[in-house]
């Protein structure tokens, strides 16, 4: 396989879908497939964690090898129980598949909350709904007494391009 591709293919699209619904998952609330942070990644993949890519591609593969060879099937088809079980071994760096796995999980496991809690702008947290999760109240220009040192109840602002914030 081709290191320096650009891109994920599907099945490691699959992969990393499933992995960032585990490490958040939507529940009464969206989770990480809803809020965008797959699409965060393969935007940062593509872009400023470009150099990241042989490190995602070695890491998904490594996954898919732990599951096929624990369970006999690519991570993606696993149910959450058997999901949770290679994830486990990848978090604590026990996975015999592969020496970074714990570095590999923690690097997604970052990436999947930045891309829950992002400024949209960088394509993921979608609809600011990250932001709603937390009561954050995003791009700002201020606020009144009222709100110091008290929750913010305003609804969230983005930060637009232009350099404007959108309402």
């Amino acid at each position: 396989m081709n290191e320096t591709k650009k891109s994920l293919t599907v099945n490691e699209k699959r992969t990393l879908t499933a992995i960032a619904e585990r490490i958040f998952p939507a529940t009464d609330t969206p989770g990480a497939v809803e809020t965008g942070a797959v699409d965060y990644i393969l935007a940062a993949l593509g872009g400023a964690y470009a150099a990241q890519m042989p490190f995602y591609r070695n890491g998904l593969r490594a996954i898919n090898r732990r599951a096929r060879k624990s369970f006999g099937s690519s991570f993606a088809s696993l149910n959450d129980d058997q999901q949770d079980a290679i994830l486990t071994e990848f978090q604590a760096g026990t996975a015999p598949s592969w020496k970074k796995a714990a570095e590999f999980f923690e690097t997604l496991r970052c990436h999947v909350l930045e891309g829950v809690f992002c400024e949209p702008h960088y394509g993921g947290n979608k609809e600011m709904t990250g932001w709603r999760l937390v009561d954050f109240p995003g791009q700002q220009f201020g606020y009144a007494d009222p709100y110091i040192n008290r929750r913010v109840d305003l609804e969230p602002v983005a930060f637009d391009d232009s350099g404007t914030t959108e309402d």
